[in-house]
């Protein structure tokens, strides 16, 4: 709990109007409200779209292999590696190197989903994934640059807190999506929800506008000494090809298998079971959510105190036992609200556990000029597998049913605790350092 007193505390300090450099670049409150705000910026519809569309095409009768193809509208996350050198490129004077894409694209977000406002999922459902592809594009923009900007201002001590924070964004937009608007759009109906939610975004945009862009702060580990270089072209090449990149991206691989091979596909178990938005809302709130906020704060303490494999061993077990309970669940033997509370409060707090674990890994590996080129394309190898796994996930449900899918995924997860830590201990030990080469 002392944490989230922690919070309140650089909520309250996270905007102060001044221009003193030397006071923002020390201000770890600052920076970490700030990058709270921005993560935030990008999730909450995100987040109730993600969850309302599978609840809507399974009460239209939609099959689990067409509602894991729908995850599809999400594709541009995973495309972010083809542009995001051009992000880097940009040197922004006026608004900054990464606001000039923040706010322009914020902006943006707002209008587009001002026009959603006046579709009707019912009746236009295709119209709306089409829209919500390109708004998700315009999001995963605003994320390379947000990311690029967590590694530019984070020294290395706060890097695990730094992505505890992007968990934490996460995890309130989640609450907010997918707890609060998906009451909110049972009983005001979808054009109400989306215009309350365009009227927060607007909101959220004011203190990202007025806060003045930090400076780039570089360990001297990585020979650039805090400040950027101006003749920098960022490369995605000399990534890709180093040995512990193709090794981090089967490690990744492997964890988002356990993490994605059943989670889009709880959901529309729950509506099989006879759970409403509401009361999928409901829950999100009240468990969900604060789980999550629980598994990313664990998981940042973890690695702040310990290091990757506690983290690795902790989170597996966790999702085998959460895929055995989920085949419990599915087999229709209780309906009981509480276990059902437990399964989703079980999933979110690996998922926050899972999601800082990763991110911090990546922030590591992405730290140096070319930071936003370099954390956009592992987090897009790492949502192409996500992309990939949920499709068949869906189609092979359809075969072998919710039961067999998730004793499967049970069983992978207690295979994975061995390969992930031997990857850890003898392919990623210099996980901290082996950026290096890519700024020469």
């Amino acid at each position: 709990m002392h944490f989230n007193r922690n919070i309140t505390g650089l909520v309250m300090k996270a905007f102060p109007l001044t221009s003193i450099h030397d006071k923002l670049v020390s201000s770890t409150s600052h920076k970490l409200s700030l990058l709270l705000v921005m993560y935030l910026s990008q999730r909450i519809f995100l987040c109730f779209s993600w969850t309302l569309f599978p609840i809507v095409l399974r009460r239209n009768g939609a099959s689990l292999s067409l509602i894991g193809f729908s995850a599809l509208v999400y594709c541009p996350w995973a495309l972010k590696f083809i542009y995001a050198s051009l992000i880097d490129r940009t040197k922004g004077r006026r608004l900054g190197r990464r606001k000039s894409w923040i706010i322009p694209l914020l902006g943006i977000s707002a209008l587009t989903m001002l026009f959603l406002a006046f579709l009707s999922p019912e009746g236009n459902l295709g119209l709306i994934l089409a829209v919500v592809t390109l708004l998700n594009f315009a999001f995963s923009t605003i994320d390379i640059a947000v990311d690029g900007y967590a590694t530019d201002i984070l020294e290395p001590k706060e890097r695990p807190w730094g992505n505890t924070i992007q968990t934490i964004g996460y995890v309130v937009g989640y609450m907010l999506g997918s707890g609060v608007f998906l009451i909110v759009y049972q009983h005001a109906g979808w054009q109400a929800t989306v215009l309350i939610m365009t009227l927060i975004q607007l909101i959220l945009m004011v203190p990202i506008f007025l806060h003045q862009e930090l400076p780039a702060i570089y360990p001297a580990k990585t020979g650039i000494q805090n400040q950027l270089k101006a003749d920098v072209k960022p490369k995605v090449w000399p990534l890709l090809k180093q040995k512990n990149t193709l090794w981090f991206f089967l490690f990744a691989g492997l964890l988002i298998v356990m993490d994605q091979g059943g989670l889009q596909l709880r959901l529309p178990m729950l509506v099989d079971i006879g759970l409403d938005p509401a009361g999928f809302g409901r829950l999100n709130i009240w468990f969900g959510s604060p789980l999550c906020i629980v598994g990313a704060t664990l998981g940042g303490a973890l690695l702040s105190k310990l290091n990757e494999r506690p983290v690795c061993v902790l989170y597996c077990l966790g999702a085998a036992g959460l895929s055995l309970f989920s085949a419990y669940i599915s087999q229709g033997v209780s309906e009981s609200t509480r276990l059902i509370a437990v399964m989703i409060g079980t999933e979110k707090l690996m998922a926050g556990i899972i999601i800082t674990f990763i991110s911090s890994i990546i922030m590591n590996i992405s730290v140096g000029p070319q930071s936003a080129t370099n954390y956009a394309v592992l987090t897009s190898m790492v949502q192409l597998v996500q992309l990939a796994v949920m499709p068949a996930a869906g189609v092979i449900c359809d075969m072998i049913g919710y039961f067999h899918l998730y004793i499967f995924l049970a069983l992978f997860g207690v295979t994975t605790l061995f390969i992930g830590d031997y990857i850890l201990r003898k392919r990623l030990m210099n996980i901290n350092v082996f950026n290096s080469d890519i700024a020469d």
